[in-house]
């Protein structure tokens, strides 16, 4: 006995063991958490990485909100009355360090008087006239610490920035903050941003996709199961399916502790479609053997004797595909490829048993074999026309590859993650006016260690280090670079006055008086955020204009070498760290990782399919339409300009693992028509076309507007990811109907050996 045909043979049995597991597994819902950030996604004996944390070992950065306050002039009482007020307000900011709060209201400024060196805020007094405006705009501007840095060079944006706690709560200091904002709003228009809001950001649209996707996903599949069979137990019945294929993944994930991530969050409207794809085949082939059989039963029995193996064969090939993410080396990625074969499994069981269950214990049930007959005469025409046109037909396809492969070279590799949003999300708002009124909001950590204490203010190391960071300010999207001599720079000018920093001679000595005037006149801690205390390292931020990676990358290798020409000769030590070296590590991953994926989940599903229809031949027949979509799925992809990122990174697996379902019932119902029918290959393909190719139809449909859904997210990658598999769903469906026919033509005198798909 056939395992399929347990739960016709036992359907209450059946059906009492699913809802157990099913509610087992539903506990698990419960453990199901979510994960915002990006950290500890690659592996921590990269090289970068390990720079990255060293840099972190030495100058650890506290995490801060940035509070912009955005006017035509920043420099009227209004305005900087308000800048006072928010910075007071930031204070009550739940785990806030309220002695590491930075904005015009707390910086102190030196300044140099005929009398001597003077200390104060620069907002001790709120001026009231023009000419008390402008000298504190003066003073704002003399100072290279707050000038482009609190203060934006246009002098259209002044900022408020609140370090935290370490282990702060995203939730309590994202309400604080945008409280904050809300009050304050207008007429100056109030923004808020840093890596605790975006963090947070991302975890309120983790949580509003999964709340709002998957019911609209289920809906549109009711709808669509209506829409093809229009019979209640053909829309129920699959519908409970895909919500039982649900639980059971989400499920999963709980109990193994695997969390809802950007990337996983499009999994469960993944499982909508794929769920709905095996459901639309099973409830097709019920009544289409309905039409001849006596009882429900029967009809059961002959629907599984004909769909059951391709639907086996496709759940095994799509979670094997969904599997080949595990040579990722970058963390969520392997999650996706753990969650997404057992999803795929779960759909395959619950398909195959569920379903057959549920229609044993009811009646019979026939349908209309004649709807959609428009779909089947054009599918046979189609087939007939691509049959007697073979030569054109893989001509074209084949110039159509090679145009496709030509642009798919051109795509640009990793995400930018402040454009996780649309542009009219007030975070990326948010995050695009810093980037603009400032020198960028990007920034790369440069810690050089000399390898002894006291080193760093020496004259020659101060040298060295002046000539590397003026080298770092030419390059190419660097807006700024701050380090130590910034310090320096401001309080010699006070001093000595006149001079450019540049003409200015720098001793030892004064380099120390400077240093410690400096650790004096400021709040706790300002001088080692730039050097520590031994006076052996030192870290230079980098301001990044460019939100590329690509950017990114050209940036690091350039510092790189000029760090090679600078302490050429030297024992100075460099480390590279900050968010966009963990980036740039992150590109590298997914450019090997992506080749290494696509190479084996084809691999698989090549040798999968050859082992189960038993002939190579069959197995590389099986492949094509996958893998010349994909070919024009990524040419797409260049022309278009979505980036190939961590959520796009998964096209591949999905692609081939969902859409290996097309060929698989296609190729079934053509070797079965010729081999248990005795056609000629043209009689075949017209056979397959009339029954086969409706059924498929459907599952294109299902599958096409199933992940059309995810335009809905609140998260462009996402988005990005659902219309390209939604596409690559029609391009898959488009190349199995019009392909094969001509693929096939080609065989029409050539013998064929008799086969068959193993039995299950």
């Amino acid at each position: 006995m056939r395992y399929y045909n347990f739960a016709v043979r036992y359907p209450k049995t059946t059906i009492v063991f699913l809802f157990l597991i099913t509610v087992i597994l539903g506990f698990g819902i419960s453990k199901l958490e979510s994960r915002n950030s990006f950290d500890g996604e690659l592996p921590n004996n990269d090289p970068i990485i390990v720079q990255y944390e060293i840099v972190r070992e030495h100058f650890d950065k506290r995490p801060a909100v940035l509070i912009g306050i955005e006017a035509d002039n920043i420099y009227s009482p209004e305005t900087l009355r308000k800048i006072v007020t928010i910075t007071k307000a930031a204070e009550k900011i739940p785990f806030v360090l309220k002695d590491e709060i930075k904005s015009l209201a707390t910086v102190e400024n030196i300044r140099s008087e005929t009398w001597g060196i003077e200390f104060h805020n620069f907002l001790d007094s709120i001026p009231q006239d023009q000419k008390t405006l402008r000298v504190l705009q003066e003073q704002v501007m003399s100072n290279n610490l707050v000038y482009g840095k609190l203060v934006s060079k246009d002098h259209k944006l002044a900022i408020i920035a609140a370090n935290l706690e370490d282990d702060f709560e995203g939730e309590a200091v994202f309400l604080a903050a945008n409280s904050i904002v809300e009050q304050m709003q207008g007429p100056e228009t109030i923004h808020v941003t840093g890596a605790p809001i975006l963090v947070e950001e991302v975890q309120q649209g983790i949580s509003g996709d999964t709340s709002k996707l998957i019911p609209i996903a289920i809906i549109i599949v009711f709808f669509g199961f209506h829409f093809c069979f229009r019979k209640a137990r053909a829309t129920l019945l699959p519908a409970v399916m895909v919500i039982l294929s649900i639980v059971w993944t989400l499920g999963f994930m709980g109990y193994c502790q695997l969390p809802m991530t950007v990337v996983s969050n499009a999994l469960p409207v993944i499982m909508v479609a794929v769920a709905s794809s095996y459901g639309i085949h099973f409830m097709y082939s019920y009544y289409y053997a309905a039409e001849d059989s006596t009882s429900s039963k029967e009809a059961v029995e002959k629907a599984l004797d004909k769909v059951a193996s391709p639907i086996l064969i496709t759940g095994i090939t799509s979670a094997l595909g969904s599997a080949s993410l595990l040579i990722f080396k970058i963390t969520s990625l392997k999650e996706f490829g753990i969650i997404g074969a057992a999803g795929f499994v779960f759909a395959t069981i619950i398909c195959l048993s569920f379903l057959p269950a549920s229609c044993s214990l009811m009646k019979l049930q026939r349908n209309n074999p004649y709807r959609f007959a428009w779909f089947v005469g054009f599918a046979q025409k189609f087939s007939k026309k691509s049959f007697d046109n073979k030569t054109v037909i893989i001509g074209i396809y084949l110039t159509l590859v090679l145009v496709f492969a030509y642009f798919g070279l051109k795509i640009n590799i990793g995400d930018d993650y402040t454009k996780f949003f649309p542009s009219n999300h007030k975070g990326r708002i948010a995050s695009d006016v810093f980037n603009d009124h400032l020198s960028g909001v990007r920034i790369m950590d440069i810690m050089l260690d000399a390898g002894e204490g006291n080193t760093i203010k020496s004259e020659e190391f101060a040298g060295r280090l002046a000539a590397f960071e003026m080298g770092i300010t030419q390059l190419k999207h660097v807006g700024e670079v701050n380090s130590y001599l910034d310090v320096v720079k401001h309080i010699q000018e006070n001093f000595e006055g006149g001079s450019t920093f540049e003409e200015l001679e720098l001793s030892s000595e004064k380099l120390s008086q400077y240093l410690m005037l400096f650790e004096m006149s400021s709040d706790p801690g300002d001088l080692y955020v730039l050097m520590d205390q031994p006076m052996q390292r030192t870290k230079l931020q980098v301001f990044i204009k460019s939100s590329k990676p690509e950017d990114h990358k050209a940036i690091y290798d350039q510092v790189t070498r000029l760090f090679q020409i600078h302490f050429k000769d030297s024992d100075t030590q460099l480390a590279l760290g900050g968010d966009v070296v963990n980036r740039i590590s992150l590109v590298d991953y997914i450019v090997s990782g992506k080749v290494q994926n696509i190479a084996l989940s084809i691999l698989i599903v090549l040798l999968t399919c050859a082992f189960l229809f038993r002939s190579l031949k069959k197995g590389l027949i099986t492949i094509v339409p996958i893998v010349s979509s994909l070919i024009m799925i990524f040419g797409c992809m260049g022309l278009l300009g979505i980036r190939l990122g961590i959520s796009t990174a998964l096209l591949t697996a999905m692609v081939v693992g969902i859409g290996i379902d097309f060929s698989v019932h296609y190729l079934s119902g053509f070797y079965r028509n010729k081999e248990r029918r005795d056609l000629n290959n043209e009689q075949a393909l017209d056979q397959t076309a009339s029954h086969v190719g409706r059924a498929i139809f459907f599952d294109a449909i299902s599958n096409i507007v199933g992940f059309s859904v995810l335009s809905f997210s609140g998260f462009l990658p996402v988005q990005h990811f659902g219309w390209l598999l939604a596409f690559s769903m029609l391009l898959i469906f488009l190349n199995t109907i019009i392909f094969y026919p001509a693929l096939f033509a080609i065989f029409q005198n050539k013998s064929v050996t008799k086969t068959n798909v193993i039995a299950t």
